[in-house]
């Protein structure tokens, strides 16, 4: 009698609670088994958008979710046999496998600023999906990831990153003492100019002092003539008033 009772208030409340979590969700139309249901989702299967068919639906609330949404960038993507699937968290060997080194200054020096803004992204994109796997090893495996392969794998996006900005910093260096250059060469020549003009005017200065010591010459000549006469005249007029 008991056990038969105890097992009665199990499954009440069994489904008690999973009604609650039906009614939880903010579906309206959830699905039914009946042949008119199947016919209707049959239909809005095939106008449903593209990656519906493919199984990217929520069943239970059946909302269509874009295949190419910007949130799969957190996950790797793997395409097996046709199916594509992303993976939350990938095997040690994968990861080793498909390691390779960080970029150098060197390789990095050759690219042009669009390349190098190009790779910043995808390495940040890499970076976030790293950082997305190794939060999922912690919550799953609940311990530390550092020394593994994921940390490494961080560790050579950041260091590729430090590079390009550190390239980007020797071009804005090199700018600015090219921009340095011809300012002070631009200074120069327009000091040389001004000394130029004048020199020239110097010249001119000089030719119009010659000229003005040429007029006043004459002058003083002029008047030290007319002062020698009319001292003559006078001494010819003192003596005729002697002889009268």
């Amino acid at each position: 009698m008991l056990p038969s009772m105890s097992t009665r208030a199990f499954s009440s409340l069994l489904s008690l609670s999973l009604r609650a979590r039906t009614l939880a969700t903010h579906a309206t139309n959830l699905p039914s088994t009946s042949s008119e249901a199947q016919k209707e989702t049959a239909v809005a299967t095939s106008k449903a958008p593209e990656g519906a068919a493919e199984g990217a639906l929520r069943p239970h609330l059946n909302i269509p979710v874009n295949p190419n949404h910007g949130l799969y960038a957190f996950f790797r993507k793997t395409v097996k046999d046709g199916v594509t699937s992303y993976e939350t968290l990938e095997s040690p060997n994968s990861l080793s496998y498909r390691s390779g080194r960080s970029w150098t200054a060197a390789e990095l020096r050759r690219k042009s600023f669009k390349d190098l803004h190009t790779l910043w992204y995808v390495l940040l994109r890499e970076r976030n999906l790293l950082a997305t796997q190794a939060e999922e090893g912690r919550r799953v495996l609940g311990g530390k990831i550092a020394g593994t392969p994921l940390s490494k794998q961080a560790f050579k996006c950041r260091k590729s990153m430090a590079r390009i900005k550190y390239v980007i910093q020797e071009r804005r260096l090199a700018y600015e003492g090219a921009v340095r250059l011809f300012a002070e060469q631009r200074e120069k020549q327009l000091a040389a100019q001004a000394r130029r003009a004048g020199a020239i005017k110097e010249p001119a200065g000089d030719a119009a002092e010659e000229a003005e010591k040429g007029r006043t010459q004459p002058d003083e000549a002029q008047s030290a003539a007319n002062l020698a006469v009319s001292g003559l005249f006078e001494s010819v007029r003192q003596d005729t008033g002697r002889r009268a």
